[in-house]
């Protein structure tokens, strides 16, 4: 059933820390837990969050699924659709989505994780896709220009090939919701590096160490 309170009391918990009954009826409003246990109740069939006893008193802890599964369905859930910017904020989020992109050269991985933050539509396509590679398999076609210029930089070529779908990301975002408040800033910063990277790339020169498998070309 839907309420007002649900996304009020799920910005709370999306701390990830447990919090007592009585504190989250207080955080939304009001002065008994009991006026919020439906809700807390709802949650937990949801298995939204899980419930443990308060030793101190006989009352009950609650705290927010910490697990992929049920994040995800918390992100999609329809009543918490205004939540997803600060989902995506979360320090632990980025340990359960972000961890495929750590191998990446710096600072891609915190540009990726930055990117994520202020797109919704970004964060739905890396869930697509099991790794960076099959990322950078899919896309591929984007680097046409690079190819064509002789640009062989596989460092300034994942860089730039982010961007592109960042900007594609954003501008879906700008239409159907989603985006963070520093999505602006974001686009110009990225741009910024991959101008003074493009600088440095070179044409069939590899500046950096690190190399991927050749990928399949998509007819």
């Amino acid at each position: 059933m839907k309420s007002p309170v649900k996304p009020r009391l799920m910005r709370i918990l999306l701390d990830g820390e447990p919090h007592r009954e009585i504190d989250l009826a207080t955080g939304v409003g009001f002065t008994k837990a009991a006026t919020i246990r439906k809700v807390i109740d709802s949650f937990e069939r949801a298995r939204f969050i899980v419930r443990n006893h308060d030793t101190e008193s006989a009352g009950w802890y609650c705290q927010l699924n910490l697990s992929r599964e049920e994040v995800l369905k918390i992100y999609d859930y329809p009543e918490f659709r205004r939540l997803r910017p600060d989902i995506r904020e979360r320090p632990w989020f980025g340990l359960l989505f972000l961890q495929k992109f750590k191998d990446l050269p710096d600072p891609l991985p915190g540009l990726v994780r930055h990117m994520v933050e202020q797109s919704h539509t970004l964060f739905a396509i890396i869930c697509r896709y099991e790794s960076p590679g099959k990322i950078r398999e899919t896309f591929e076609p984007a680097l046409l220009l690079n190819r064509l210029v002789g640009i062989r930089d596989p460092f300034f070529n994942d860089q730039y090939l982010y961007y592109q779908i960042f900007v594609h990301a954003v501008i879906r975002d700008i239409d159907h919701g989603g985006l963070g408040n520093g999505f602006a800033n974001l686009l110009d910063e990225s741009q910024q590096a991959v101008t003074a990277s493009f600088g440095n790339s070179g044409r069939d020169i590899k500046r950096h160490t690190y190399t991927h498998h050749r990928t399949k070309r998509l007819p």
